[in-house]
């Protein structure tokens, strides 16, 4: 791909897996990309000497942001997104100095910290799982002891993280547990932070979405895919999509999300009331597994263009992107929204999501 070929050059935030997809999927839409990687001192212990992935045109390393931003004013960057949750805080201040869409980097723990989501979302009445941060498992336990709940999930307060939570039945069970999660949050995140909630109702959607400027300039919110973990919907996913698809724009809104991709998690409670779990603003680093022969667009184009035609607003602010395989299957109404069969607890289905 030439340079004349290219619709702009996006940076990378910390794209620590070396497995990623951010070059690949960003020149399928003309894109080139540029890796921007913290210097040692700056990453978290696992990714001390982690390798940048093939396919990016070039390679920042990430030592001040006045110099950094010095370099990709240099390199002609027109977007900027966080490789993970590592790369959330510095890609928003730096896109703040080059002048690109971004949130406000003053309140960046709202895209990537578990307990600061919780909290502001309980201000607005947003339902999300109850719990505590914390750095004492002391206080942890005197939470769970004054909320006293059927189980608990102790997990690192970095949403995205590939530290896997513990679930937990009682307080001896949560300090069992706080040593080994607290180390791994640290190596993974540099945080020792953790959070102790309520633990989840067992069925649990993973919504992403790619945020864009709305025709009267407010964020919009397209969901591009919808994963959906065990039984959903009562027998009817096009209504929990719906409620999906409205509850992850109110998030968003809620949490400052202005531009670029999220991927945001639900654990869905009485009559599919969606609890918010976490939510990341960063896109997925590999993209969702489909049905057989199916093909979808894990990410358009980042902030400062506009994705393809999408379908008619369903809510103020909220648009699902269709996914539609290649060759419709004739017994299969081709705009509507549908679940799998129903399986088994524990299983994955997915759903395809059309206006």
């Amino acid at each position: 791909m030439s340079v004349s070929d290219t619709v702009g050059t996006v940076a990378v935030i910390a794209p620590y897996d070396p497995g990623d997809a951010y070059p690949l999927v960003y020149a399928r839409h003309g894109w080139r990309t540029v890796a921007v990687v913290p210097e040692h001192r700056l990453r978290p212990p696992a990714y001390r000497n982690a390798t940048v992935a093939t396919g990016y045109t070039g390679t920042v390393v990430h030592r001040g942001v006045r110099q950094t931003v010095k370099a990709l004013r240099a390199l002609g960057v027109s977007a900027v997104v966080a490789g993970g949750a590592g790369g959330v805080e510095p890609a928003e201040r730096i896109a703040w100095q080059l002048g690109l869409p971004g949130a406000d980097p003053a309140s960046s723990p709202l895209r990537y910290d578990r307990g600061a989501q919780a909290a502001r979302l309980s201000r607005l009445g947003i339902p999300a799982l109850r719990g505590v941060r914390t750095t004492s498992p002391a206080a942890a336990v005197a939470w769970a002891r004054a909320c006293p709940l059927p189980g608990y999930l102790l997990a690192p307060v970095t949403a995205g993280s590939p530290v896997e939570p513990v679930e937990c039945a009682d307080a001896p069970q949560i300090i069992a547990a706080w040593q080994a999660v607290r180390d791994a949050a640290v190596r993974y995140s540099g945080s020792a932070d953790l959070v102790l909630t309520e633990r989840p109702p067992s069925r649990r959607c993973t919504v992403r979405t790619v945020t864009r400027p709305g025709p009267d300039g407010r964020p919009e919110h397209v969901v591009t895919a919808l994963r959906a973990h065990g039984r959903t919907g009562h027998g009817r996913p096009d209504r929990t999509a719906r409620l999906l698809a409205h509850r992850t724009a109110r998030v968003l809104d809620a949490l400052g999300v202005v531009c670029g991709p999220a991927t945001t998690r639900f654990a869905l409670g009485a009559d599919d009331e969606p609890l918010l779990v976490d939510s990341l603003a960063a896109g997925a680093a590999s993209p969702l597994s489909l049905f057989p022969g199916q093909s979808m667009t894990e990410w358009p184009p980042p902030a400062t263009a506009r994705p393809a035609d999408v379908p008619p607003t369903m809510t103020r602010n909220a648009r699902i992107l269709e996914l539609r395989a290649p060759c419709e299957e004739p017994s299969v109404p081709p705009r509507t929204a549908r679940l799998m069969a129903p399986r088994p607890a524990g299983t994955v289905a997915e759903v395809e999501i059309t206006p």
